[in-house]
């Protein structure tokens, strides 16, 4: 692709699609967006590069790509990060700053349907459908290779991206990954995915029953202990949560068609077959999960991907809210270990 996919920033409409609600304290630390033309709709992204303060610290500072750089470390370092099914990728936000503390460049992005990317009508949202446009953005950004970072359905979408493009790929971590068979999925959430009838029953419950259960549950599944988030926090991620199924266009499809065409109930095992065991790998998973079982993880592992180091933290799925210093120290750890 083109370096003129990047779009002017006075091109985009601050429309509902590209204007999610926020309100403090929040996970979303950095507001500011990036718009590119990829293959199959808009993209939103940030691209943060380590800015030198006057006393000697980093922060972060996004540019629009890789010649708007004025930090010049060599070599370049860069990570990209691919967030979850529902919440898109401001839930790296807590990991940024440390990040660009240790002169990492730092790539963040929407999956098509999530976030202020666009839901593309008639796609079947596949990984392939999720990695081709990860590997546009990275292209047009005239990124060659990167640290990866995947999380919950980032995290199969980063294993397929090792399994099928390792040679860009430095190292690969991922939280718990969405790679072994759920084996706590719900009979709803099976139900949606059965052919024809799935499809029916989405279309009568699906927006109502997801904020019904949104507002009932609040996130609780994900979280190990909700009283020790602050409910403030949890109250914008639920607005924002609730904003994309009720008014971000053509999400409830998007949703609907990547439970249907991404395997989760069978897992991915197929293709970690095809990763390389000289690439490294780090998978650090929640023992509290209940959404990516520990133990059912850590068994899946040693079968199907015995070469890679496996963590663990005393957390539910919710990584970045109940345990951000933690798992962004071990993440830091790893990176900076020599290869």
């Amino acid at each position: 692709m083109e370096p003129n996919n990047i779009i002017d920033d006075d091109q985009v409409s601050v429309s509902e699609m590209f204007n999610p609600p926020f309100s403090e304290p929040s996970l979303e630390i950095y507001r500011d967006s990036h718009y590119i033309r990829t293959s199959y709709g808009v993209t939103s992204y940030q691209l943060f590069e380590p800015e030198l303060q006057s006393n000697g610290t980093l922060r972060p500072r996004l540019i629009k790509n890789l010649s708007e750089r004025k930090y010049h470390k060599k070599p370049l370092k860069m990570v990209v990060l691919f967030h979850g099914i529902v919440i898109w990728s401001f839930i790296f936000h807590r990991y940024v700053q440390t990040l660009i503390e240790n002169d990492f460049t730092v790539l963040l992005f929407d999956f098509y349907g999530r976030g202020k990317s666009e839901a593309p009508m008639d796609q079947m949202y596949t990984l392939d459908l999720f990695l081709s446009q990860a590997l546009d953005l990275l292209d047009n950004l005239k990124v060659d290779s990167v640290y990866c970072i995947g999380y919950s359905m980032g995290g199969a979408v980063a294993s397929h991206f090792a399994s099928t493009h390792p040679q860009r790929l430095i190292k690969l971590i991922l939280l718990g990954p969405a790679i072994a068979p759920v084996i706590n999925m719900p009979f709803a959430a099976k139900l949606i995915t059965w052919p024809i009838i799935g499809k029916f029953v989405f279309s009568l419950f699906g927006s109502q029953g997801l904020v019904n259960k949104l507002e009932r549950e609040r996130l609780s599944t994900d979280i190990s202990d909700p009283d020790s988030i602050d409910r403030r926090v949890v109250d914008d991620l639920v607005t924002k949560i609730k904003w994309q199924i009720v008014e971000k266009p053509n999400y409830l499809n998007s949703f609907h068609s990547t439970l249907c065409n991404i395997p989760f109930q069978s897992g991915i095992a197929h293709l970690l077959s095809n990763i390389p065991k000289s690439l490294p790998i780090y998978v650090i998973l929640g023992t509290k999960d209940n959404i990516i079982n520990y133990q059912n993880s850590v068994n899946f592992l040693k079968q199907h991907l015995s070469f890679a180091r496996v963590d663990s933290l005393e957390c539910g799925h919710a990584f970045t809210l109940e345990s951000p210093e933690q798992s962004v120290n071990l993440i830091i750890q790893y990176l900076l270990e020599p290869l």
